[in-house]
């Protein structure tokens, strides 16, 4: 009876959440959930793999290392810069070429390279000619040697072989079909109908734009195919029309003098030029502020 009797705050009577509160804390001691607690809303594994979660961050660190592999593999200026150079060399040949055969005593030993050298009006294209046989062949291969140095500081290599190939071959095959024509006269409908392209001594700059071509797909670069493509226009508008015609138009008189109209045919040589030296420069000042960003 005395026990019946005891006040409602007896030590012998817990408070009625004292054993919820004592389960719930040795279930969290165990690393469980407590009784009626699930998890949270948009918690649990669903949540881990999210946007935000692991694999999230692993594409987004793939994206980057992608970005930054295609950036430092990007070396195509020093080719286009260059061959813009090896242009601007050649553009007092050109001034020279149409000089009367008396002008200068180096033009009587010989037509030269046919193809490259082109054929003058009034003149001879022998300098012109060898000095492109020479040009073309050591422009691709410092070209090749440009971008073994640049994978070795870059880490990623650009497949070149293809665009050295490309260049001397082509740079062969002109130098070799005139003299073959001779023994071979059905070579000549390999190039006598196509006169219009190389009467100009401007061959050379077609065989540049096929090897920017070959670079494009090599560096799978947008960029270079739209310089490519910007540079194979201006190549076949020097070798198919009389630039200084537009120069002309334009307010361009070079003055009456027989050397002053020997000018004449610098605009057919700076206008390719200028695309080269223009474009290489832009692409240079572009891959290296993306580098600096990465």
């Amino acid at each position: 009876m005395a026990d019946e009797q005891r006040p409602p705050g007896s030590p012998h009577q817990r408070p009625a959440g004292a054993g919820g509160q004592g389960e719930g804390s040795r279930a969290a001691a165990e690393g469980g959930p407590a009784d009626g607690a699930g998890p949270a809303d948009g918690a649990g594994p669903a949540a881990a793999t999210g946007p935000a979660g692991e694999p999230g961050r692993l594409l987004a660190d793939l994206a980057r290392l992608r970005r930054q592999a295609r950036t430092a593999r990007h070396g195509y200026w020093f080719p286009l810069v260059l061959f813009g150079l090896l242009m601007c060399g050649a553009a007092p040949l050109y001034v020279a070429a149409p000089a009367p055969l008396g002008w200068s005593g180096g033009y009587r030993t010989g037509r030269g390279p046919l193809l490259l050298g082109g054929s003058p009006v009034g003149g001879n294209g022998f300098y012109i000619g060898w000095y492109w046989a020479a040009a073309l062949v050591g422009g691709y291969l410092l070209t090749v040697i440009w971008y073994r140095w640049h994978s070795r500081r870059a880490g990623v290599a650009t497949p070149a072989r293809s665009y050295l190939t490309v260049g001397v071959v082509l740079t062969v095959l002109v130098l070799v079909i005139p003299p073959l024509t001779s023994g071979v006269p059905a070579l000549a409908w390999v190039w006598l109908p196509l006169g219009d392209v190389w009467i100009r001594g401007t061959l050379a700059f077609l065989i540049i734009a096929a090897g920017l071509w070959v670079l494009a797909r090599a560096e799978r670069s947008r960029a270079l195919a739209v310089i490519a493509l910007v540079y194979t226009g201006a190549a076949l508008l020097s070798s198919l029309y009389n630039v200084e015609n537009i120069a002309f138009r334009l307010g361009w008189n070079p003055g009456r003098s027989a050397f002053a109209w020997q000018l004449t045919a610098l605009p057919n040589v700076l206008l390719p030029a200028a695309v080269l030296l223009v474009a290489g420069c832009a692409a240079f000042l572009v891959q290296r502020t993306r580098r600096a960003a990465v």
